[in-house]
């Protein structure tokens, strides 16, 4: 079976988010690391002029100055002396991969969008605890109350907020009491 290429997968980010992808990867470069971590990409993003992670910041009062000065140190634990970059790490791929999930499925997006991370980063238990290993900061961020105001709180003035759509019908085994995620054999 093959795997879902990288080209396909960075390639559902939003401009500010594959630029900053881009840019995460030079500046994990410039620091002497040996993988792209996400503290190198959240950091980035945060260096643009806005994006639904500044908006998310603000909505649940992270202070910014803290989380600056966190997500130094934390770049600051990282392993340097690497040469070159060995390759991104797996919370990145999946982070991407999780944002896509929800943005798309819950959202009805697109393009993956800094904000859809954010809910698939706290959204997966694997993913999880890589915000606050960041910064203390992204503690503040409760999930459940993001994805209910999502379209308010990460709202990208002028734009309309997309809707999923309906599913045209729903599987006969779906409907079935008790039934699992898959239909019974």
């Amino acid at each position: 079976m093959s795997e879902i290429s990288r080209v396909a997968l960075f390639g559902k980010l939003n401009s500010l988010g594959y630029k900053a992808i881009e840019s995460a990867t030079v500046f994990c470069k410039l620091r002497g690391n040996p993988y792209v971590e996400l503290v190198h990409w959240f950091q980035q993003i945060l260096q643009q002029q806005d994006s639904d992670l500044h908006r998310i910041v603000r909505h649940f009062q992270l202070d910014p100055s803290r989380l600056a000065k966190e997500m130094t140190e934390s770049l600051d634990r990282l392993p340097r002396g690497a040469t070159s970059i060995t390759d991104l790490s797996s919370h990145v791929e999946e982070a991407v991969e999780r944002g896509w999930v929800y943005g798309s499925l819950m959202f009805g997006d697109r393009q993956v969008r800094s904000g859809h991370l954010v809910v698939g980063i706290l959204k997966t238990p694997g993913l999880r605890n890589a915000l606050p290993a960041m910064s203390r900061e992204f503690e503040k961020i409760k999930v459940d109350a993001l994805v209910e105001t999502f379209d308010k709180t990460a709202a990208v003035p002028g734009r309309r907020p997309a809707r999923p759509a309906a599913p045209s019908r729903r599987p006969r085994w779906a409907s079935r009491r008790g039934c699992g995620a898959s239909p019974s054999i």
